[in-house]
C-alpha cells in the first residue's frame, strides 16, 4: 500500500533519538563526541521520565475530580 507523507525513521546508534532514514547523519548528535552523545541520551531519558511523572500526576488529579463529581451527583 502506498502512503503519502509517511517518513520512516530509526533510532540513532549513538544518542538513541529518532532519525529520518533520508538523513545521512543524526542531527541531534552530529558534531558531538561519543561521551557528549551519551550525555545527550541520558538527558533525553531524564526529561522523558520527568514529563511522564507530571502526566501521571495530572491523570491522578483528574481521576480524583471525576470520582468526587460522580459521588456528589450520585448522593444528591
Amino acid at each position: 500500500m502506498f502512503r503519502l507523507g509517511l517518513i520512516r525513521s530509526k533510532p540513532c546508534t549513538r544518542c538513541g533519538l529518532e532519525v529520518n532514514d533520508l538523513e545521512p547523519e543524526c542531527p541531534h548528535c552530529k558534531g558531538f563526541s561519543d561521551l557528549q552523545a551519551v550525555y545527550l541520551k541520558q538527558a533525553y531519558k531524564d526529561d522523558l521520565i520527568q514529563r511522564n511523572k507530571s502526566l501521571a500526576k495530572l491523570f491522578c488529579k483528574l481521576t480524583a475530580v471525576a470520582v468526587i463529581i460522580t459521588l456528589v451527583v450520585f448522593f444528591v
